[in-house]
């Protein structure tokens, strides 16, 4: 009975993504089928490389410079991914804090070079009672930030208005300035950008995992070119299975388990692949936590 196949896929979705019934609501599109991918492809390059920069390691970013707080660390306060077809939507505790490092400052010394922090081209576009909506101008991509609380906290609001010594804020330019455009390579289309575009929206199946240290590295593999390897958490055929054959799968994607000991899975999605190195099987987890 298609009736009964799609509630229990939702109730899975629910499970898996730790939603209520009232974030699902908006996932779902007028015949009730889920959708967590956006057909947007401007809104995919700006998620693909907002994909990098959250699973990337501690201040080894290019644009992870700010005082503070890394990227991953970030995630301390995350709780839930709410994709839409036209913007990608994390709440989290604290937003506009969590904003105000990944909106883009300039700093300017006489001795140093021009220095960017945050994510070049992004803007600040809106602000509600408890969201942050922010635009990214090269791609016309959108993020906003949904604060767990029941509105935005002031003092944040205040830091992400103010304008420290040496530090030039970008979040109301209109244009993208010669020191953002230096990193567009970052927001240009490859073969995995719809890849990296739907793992972000199934983020959750790492971040809710306390210490799940999921990083993306460039691959070992020749015709390889990103690697996702992390540490606690699903096992690595579980993350490859829930990609490709449960209710958060990836359209079209396929896996392929590792092939010997020491291996990674590989997950495809038309010509691109992504290999997933993650924990093989608990005995395995516990030798090594003897060893």
């Amino acid at each position: 009975m298609p009736y009964a196949s799609d509630k229990a896929r939702r109730a899975q979705c629910r499970r898996l993504l730790e939603l209520s019934a009232h974030d699902l609501k908006p996932l779902l599109d007028r015949a009730g089928r889920l959708q967590l991918d956006t057909p947007d492809p401007s809104q995919q390059l700006f998620q693909a490389m907002l994909q990098l920069c959250l699973f990337s390691r501690h201040r080894e970013h290019p644009f992870d410079r700010m005082g503070g707080r890394t990227f991953p660390e970030l995630l301390l306060y995350y709780s839930v991914t709410l994709p839409r077809p036209d913007r990608l939507v994390l709440r989290m505790s604290c937003a506009a804090r969590v904003a105000r490092y990944l909106l883009p400052t300039l700093t300017t010394a006489s001795d140093k070079p021009t220095e960017l922090t945050g994510l070049p081209g992004l803007r600040l576009e809106a602000v509600g009672r408890r969201s942050l909506l922010m635009h990214h101008l090269p791609t016309g991509g959108r993020l906003e930030f949904q604060d767990s609380r029941d509105q935005l906290g002031g003092w944040d609001m205040r830091l992400l208005g103010e304008t420290e010594h040496g530090r030039q804020p970008l979040k109301n330019s209109t244009r993208v300035t010669p020191a953002e455009e230096r990193f567009a390579h970052y927001w240009a289309p490859t073969p995995c950008t719809a890849l990296r575009s739907a793992l972000i929206t199934r983020g959750h199946l790492w971040w809710s995992i306390y210490a799940h240290d999921a990083v993306t590295e460039y691959s070992r593999r020749p015709g390889g070119r990103y690697r996702i390897r992390w540490a606690e958490g699903y096992l690595m055929d579980e993350i490859g299975e829930l990609l490709t054959n449960s209710a958060v799968a990836i359209p079209g994607a396929t896996y392929i388990p590792a092939a010997c000991q020491g291996d990674a899975g590989i997950l495809r999605l038309a010509d691109a692949m992504v290999e997933l190195e993650g924990p093989r099987t608990a005995k395995e987890d516990q030798r090594d936590d003897d060893g």
